[in-house]
Order: structure tokens, then sequence, then C-alpha cells
């Protein structure tokens, strides 16, 4: 009998070495104290920016504004803005509410902004008075329609679409019954690779929603949109959607810049554009490495893979993707060249997002280690059976721990079972029991 024990926690150390993980071109704004006044600036690249000065208010002071979610922050965050992630803080004093370096005021003839009940969801707000949005008044929060603070959530993680138990909220304006709409789609931010998700909150994501006729992206209306035949083409987040309807194809741009992607991370080899998905070689690296925490790559020229939609291609590392029913692996051959390769998968619908991948007679091996990346095939000998933790043909089970996958070969692999001290595999006849 064998024993695969679980592992109590995986250290993320590829080849020996640490891994150096390029960073996100990234702006954060915060509030500080500077010759006696409070200061809203940025320090990016050794460039001060300053937004906004303030007189009276003492940094000290300063404090996140209660969360609706129950979520509290403890300490200030400052205001990030990255390609990847856009994220503001609603912060108070206990008199005032400020927002991206402005005192959150309202308009004449309406209530004052009730400090004492403002409470706050992503670029959301409410007080017992008001409604705001973006650090602006949007309407009044009174009445049978006032905002159940209990039952209030973001869809998807997206601020700009609200929902409680009564109300569908735009932009922080009521829009409808909270049962009338539906979700279309959402999409994070940047390139996902599938075998390396980001921490939850580290990306911002897109949303898109069908209410009655009409399709909101991120709580703004899509003008003119035919909702039943609304169909997306191409969705590059935080920058272009393509559709098409019944009236024909469009093109609806939006984020910062609007319509233009970004920038491709200088660790990629792949590139997935608005109309085509390009590849390019590794050339050389720095000598350097890996006995330094950063290196240089020089690049060869992008070269179009052909008869790829880039809507349906899949990132799964830097150096591997998924098209439908096709694996694409950027490999190092034995010369040192990089080459692209093909592997077509036996089962169409199977994504490929774990070390381990089954299909209907292969088992697809990732191996993502630092510059060697690939992707190992294995022939199974019968049906496989997949469990949480393990899997099963007729002749061996397969465990997977981190990454290192394992096949320990069983006379009655089928009664491999899962307790509290690991995965308990016989590999004599002798432990087989035979039911009548």
């Amino acid at each position: 009998m064998k024993v695969m024990k679980k592992s109590i926690s995986l250290a993320l150390i590829l080849l020996g070495y640490t891994v150096a993980i390029p960073a996100v071109q990234a702006e954060g704004y915060e509030y500080y104290s500077s010759q006696g006044a409070l200061v809203y600036g940025s320090n990016f690249g050794g460039q001060k920016k300053i937004i906004a000065k303030f007189t009276g208010i003492n940094s000290r002071d300063l404090y996140p504004v209660e969360n609706i979610s129950g979520e509290q922050e403890r300490y200030i965050i400052e205001d990030e803005v990255t390609t990847i992630k856009e994220e503001y803080h609603w912060i108070t004093n206990g008199h005032v509410i400020l927002w991206r370096g402005k005192i959150v005021s309202n308009p004449p003839g309406t209530p004052t902004v009730d400090v004492a009940s403002f409470k706050a969801l992503g670029r959301f707000a409410v007080d017992k008075y008001s409604l705001y949005f973006d650090g602006q008044r949007t309407e009044s929060n009174s009445g049978a329609s006032k905002v159940d603070l209990a039952t209030l959530k973001a869809i998807e993680d997206n601020s700009s679409t609200l929902v409680d138990r009564h109300n569908l909220y735009l932009l922080g304006r009521r829009q409808a019954s909270s049962d009338d709409f539906s979700v279309l789609q959402s999409k994070l931010w940047g390139d996902i690779e599938r075998f390396r998700p980001r921490n939850e909150g580290a990306t911002s994501r897109d949303l898109l929603i069908r209410h009655r006729q009409d399709v909101f992206l991120n709580g703004q209306r899509i003008a003119d949109v035919d909702a039943d035949t609304f169909h997306i083409i191409r969705w590059i987040p935080n920058s272009l959607l393509v559709y098409r309807d019944k009236h024909g194809e469009h093109r609806y741009a939006y984020g910062n810049p609007a319509g233009k992607m970004a920038t491709t991370d200088d660790a990629n080899s792949f590139e997935i554009g608005e109309k085509t998905v390009r590849w390019r070689r590794q050339l050389a690296r720095d000598d350097a490495w890996p006995t330094q925490l950063s290196w240089d790559v020089i690049w060869g020229a992008w070269q179009d893979i052909p008869n790829v939609d880039p809507e349906q291609f899949h990132l799964i590392t830097d150096r591997i993707a998924q098209y439908q029913d096709r694996l694409y692996i950027v490999k190092l051959s034995p010369v040192g060249e990089d080459q692209l390769n093909v592997i077509t998968l036996d089962t169409p619908d199977l994504v490929v997002d774990h070390v381990f991948n089954g299909g209907k007679k292969h088992i697809y091996i990732i191996k993502d280690r630092t510059w060697v990346q690939d992707v190992h095939v294995i022939a199974t000998h019968g049906p496989l059976t997949m469990a949480e933790s393990f899997a099963w043909d007729d002749r061996y089970v397969y465990t997977w721990r981190g990454q290192r996958p394992a096949r320990t070969e069983s006379p009655c692999p089928e009664q491999t079972v899962e307790q509290d001290d690991g995965i308990v595999i016989k590999t004599e006849a002798s432990e087989c029991h035979r039911t009548p």
C-alpha cells in the first residue's frame, strides 16, 4: 500500500531559484503631509505629481470610510492606476469625505453629506440622504426605494453595477427591479494566464449586462443595440468591444486609452490582438540569469498564427496557450532556439488549466518552470476517471501535488481512496477486496 501524503503548504520555488515577476506599470496616488498641508498626489518614477492640497486636515486623522460589504480596511490604501487595475478609495477624517483628492460636497438645494452615516462599496457610496458615484451625488436615498444595505452587493465585483433586494443600480442610480436584468459576460483586465491566476482583487473586471432591450457595459448603456441579436466578436477589457447585432458589426471604444490595447507583458511569447494572434522567439537572455533577480530578454519579430480567433485564444502560461482543441507551446529546441509546437487534444471541449488534465485517451501534464514550459502527453490504459485529487485508469493511479504529478501502478486502481492523511493506493493484489 502506498500513501501519497497531502502537501501542507506549497512554496513557489521553481528550479531552485526565486522567480522574479516583471512589474506592472503602475501609478499610485496617496494622501500625505507636506509643509503643514495635506497633499494628494503621486511620486511615480521619481516624478512628483500634486493633484490637490488641503489646509486644516491632518493626514494622521484620515481613515477609510466604512465598507458596506463588511470587509473593513484598517489602513488607508493608496489609489491605484495600472494596465490591469484601477481602484480608488473613499477617505474621511470624521468631518469630511475625500474622493480622489476632492472634498465631496452636494449641489445647492440638496442635503449636505452626512459623514456619520456614510458607507461605500467600490465607486458607489450612500448616506442616509443621498446616493453617490465617483465622488458625485447621483440621487436621493429616501422613501420606499431606499437602499437596502443588508442585501446590497456588486455584480461580478464591478461596483458600477449593484443590486439589492429591491433595485438594480447603474453608475449609482436606480435603474429597475433587481429581478429585471441578466449578466451577459464579465472579463478581467490584462493577459490572464489560467495556470497563474492573479490574487483576488488584483485585477479590475469589466461587466456586460442586459436590462430589458438594452445592453450596458460597466453600467453605461450602449446606444442602438439590438439585445436579442447581440453577439460579442472581440472584447479587449478597458479598451474595445466589437460586437454584431441585426444592424451589422460595431466597434465600441471605451476605457483609458479608449480603443487601444495595453502593451503585451515583457515575459509573454504570445500577443492577443484585436484581429490577430502573434508569437515571438526569445533569441537570447542575460548571462547573469539565474544568479540575479532580473534579466534582459532579446526577442525576435512577431509572427502571425493563422486561422485563430483572438477571442477564443487563451493563455495558460506565458509560453503555452489553448485555442479550441489545440495547444500552442513555444518550446526551446535542442539548439537553443524557440519553436512553436501545436498539440491537438483528443477531447475538443477539454479546458486545460491545471497541472494534470485528463482527456478521453490521453493525459496532458503542464510543466511550468522558468524558461522551461512544456506539455507532456501520456496515453492512458483504458478510460480515465477523475477525482478531486487523483485519477485512475485500468492500470495506474495518477496523483499530483503542486507541480509534481506521479503515476503508481495498482492491481485495483478503482479502489484508491482519499483519507485525512493522504491518498491510499493499493499496490499489492492481496490488498484488493472484491465485491461479489
